[in-house]
């Protein structure tokens, strides 16, 4: 896992506290308009955008990397937009994937936006009839940080013309369809869908409807926790375990064992890679959520379970994959928060990581890249940016 140390400090002043990392110099402000700006031009860029590079006519929301090492090739997010990619309806809520264009190189170099495609297409190229909304991205780091790349995507949505012979154009249904296009079909799920969730491996998908937690592993699926009112799965690389929202309260389950821990009060839960090595392989070491608009992370090691509360927010918290860095909004700010899991070395960040342009509101979601290199958001004008954050040495 990296360490705050890894950031070059002549491109970010970063941590201020136990020394990770000396608050160096800043490179001098280039927007002076905007007093939250600080960065160099070109750092921060517009990525839900329409083929001549302007802002879409609809709002974006729910930005989500893959996680393949540092290329983070790709990055899904719904829209409202008819500007961005077609054939849609007006009025829908869409799913998109962003491509990650140019060189990519092992140091994570800045994220250049590549091209955008709409995934969420009707049989025959017809606009979906439905909203479709909620992806989630496969893709994971495997051995010596070897950049496995992201496979399929997963969404929820109320169309009834994605694949023959599903929806009724009411009740939301889990989809599941390849990155590259060519393929799609239903998650066969019962209940009405509130969220899902691939493993990044690409082997399994949970789902939680009105009747339970269910995953589907190689198109079978079974049910893992029973109950009404969950949202928002979250799962590790391999899919060994879950978590969940449940009525305000967040829960923890093993999926082989089937055994649930309730973990206590919070929303909109997100998690870690899951731990690598060990008895505990693949269990999830460190899980973001929000809670009385707080941004929060739960950690675990052994026996022991940590809290720790890491700055205000009005959006859900997220979490990279190796679990020592929460992103939130604060206001018009994306804010970083590193606390390494070994040992505990804290490394906040003292300027935003990204900043909702004058005339865009706050942040309305965040996300962020395996190794937080980069981050992504979306404001409550309607834009999706990105940010680089750092390569590493």
């Amino acid at each position: 896992m990296p360490s705050t140390r890894a950031i070059r400090p002549s491109r970010r002043a970063a941590a201020v506290a136990l020394g990770l990392t000396a608050a160096l110099g800043v490179p001098a402000v280039a927007h002076a308009a905007d007093p939250l700006v600080w960065w160099e031009d070109g750092e921060q860029q517009l990525l839900g955008r329409t083929p001549s590079g302007g802002m879409p006519n609809g709002v974006a929301s729910e930005p989500t990397f893959s996680h393949d090492s540092r290329n983070n090739r790709w990055i899904a997010f719904t829209s409202t937009a008819t500007n961005i990619d077609g054939p849609v309806a007006a009025g829908r809520r869409n799913v998109y994937l962003v491509q990650r264009g140019g060189a990519i190189k092992p140091w994570a170099n800045p994220w250049q936006y590549g091209s955008t495609r709409l995934l969420t297409v009707g049989r025959g190229g017809a606009p979906a009839d439905g909203d479709s909304w909620g992806p989630s991205i496969s893709g994971f780091t495997g051995p010596k940080d070897k950049p496995e790349e992201a496979r399929i995507v997963a969404f929820v949505s109320t169309a009834t013309n994605l694949v023959r012979g599903a929806g009724d154009g009411r009740t939301p249904r889990a989809y599941v369809a390849s990155v590259r296009g060519g393929g799609m079909r239903l998650v066969r799920a019962p209940g009405w869908v509130t969220g899902v969730e691939v493993s990044a491996d690409a082997q399994r998908v949970f789902v939680t409807t009105t009747r339970g937690l269910y995953v589907e592993t190689g198109r079978r699926v079974r049910k893992i926790a029973s109950g009404s009112g969950m949202a928002h799965p979250a799962t590790t690389t391999r899919g060994y375990q879950v978590a969940y929202e449940r009525r305000g309260n967040l829960y923890l389950t093993t999926v082989a064992s089937r055994r649930t821990v309730l973990l206590g009060p919070g929303t909109d839960p997100d998690v870690d890679a899951g731990e690598p090595n060990g008895p505990r392989r693949g269990f999830v070491r460190a899980l973001t959520f929000s809670r009385d608009g707080g941004a929060f992370r739960m950690s675990f090691s052994g026996s022991r379970t940590k809290i720790e509360q890491f700055g205000v927010t009005q959006t859900a918290s997220k979490v990279n994959s190796g679990g020592s860095t929460t992103a939130f909004g604060e206001g018009r700010q994306v804010r970083l928060q590193v606390r390494l899991l070994d040992g505990g070395d804290y490394g906040g960040y003292v300027r935003p990581q990204g900043v909702c342009p004058l005339g865009q509101g706050d942040v309305t979601s965040v996300a962020v890249s395996t190794r937080y290199n980069y981050t992504a958001f979306t404001c409550q004008g309607g834009g999706l940016f990105g940010f680089y954050v750092g390569p590493y040495e």
